[in-house]
């Protein structure tokens, strides 16, 4: 699972000669290229090749030495925003994502969004173990305490950006409906999203998957009917 740490921590772990990282080590043989990404201005990074073709299909077709950015070692993305690169080109380096924002409600939910929009990135350029490293940011992040002592799941925009940028396949949209499944509450669809946050096709997903797990509460509230009448025979539920 990705590691994903506030700044602290970091510090923490750069300082600690114990610490030793579980990744194989960094392809860094070979030329670097540039990627220009955006356009209002654009901006210029510079990568290993070899690594970025070892992480990212997109960027593999792209240097196989048939094209011409693998001729002039540039990729152009001028669509994408720089600042997404710059976060996919941390973790390619580091394995990590930070958690800058554990702020509660529409700010911590900006947070979501930005990890929404990464996860699209990784879609572009096909990196999936990429794609997998923000989901499970997405993951810890829910299961971290904002500052006001609460958990915070994404909402609204959150929703929406995913299922307008994603196939009906995505694991992205899985983890939604998971969360929605097994920890939402009403107003999260009422007071933190519009109607506009809400397509069709996430309800259609959440309304069936919460008709999945009914036989698996009937007999959750079975067996705790069971117990409250002194019965000493109940089973958890295996559902």
């Amino acid at each position: 699972m990705a590691a994903i740490h506030n700044d602290v921590a970091a510090a923490r772990d750069i300082h600690n000669p114990t610490t030793y990282c579980k990744y194989k080590p960094l392809d860094l043989r070979g030329r670097t290229i540039e990627v220009i990404v955006g356009s209002d201005p654009p901006t210029t990074f510079t990568v290993h090749e070899h690594l970025i073709c070892s992480s990212s299909e997109f960027f593999k077709s792209a240097m196989n030495g048939h094209w011409e950015p693998s001729i002039n070692g540039s990729v152009n993305l001028g669509d994408e925003d720089p600042e997404l690169f710059e976060l996919y080109l941390h973790w390619l380096y580091s394995q990590t994502l930070l958690a800058q924002n554990d702020s509660p409600g529409h700010a911590g939910n900006a947070e979501y969004l930005q990890l929404a929009k990464a996860y699209v990135l990784g879609d572009m350029i096909q990196d999936a173990k990429f794609k997998d490293a923000v989901l499970d940011a997405m993951l810890l992040k829910s299961r971290s305490l904002a500052s006001d002592g609460k958990y915070w799941y994404p909402v609204g925009p959150v929703i929406r950006y995913i299922y307008d940028k994603t196939l009906e396949s995505s694991k992205a949209r899985r983890l939604l409906v998971d969360m929605y499944t097994y920890h939402g509450q009403g107003n999260w669809l009422t007071t933190w999203a519009s109607e506009d946050d809400l397509p069709k096709q996430f309800l259609h997903d959440l309304a069936a998957a919460m008709l999945d797990i009914r036989p698996c509460l009937k007999k959750l509230a079975l067996a705790a009917g069971r117990k409250t009448h002194g019965s000493s025979t109940t089973k958890s539920c295996e559902c």
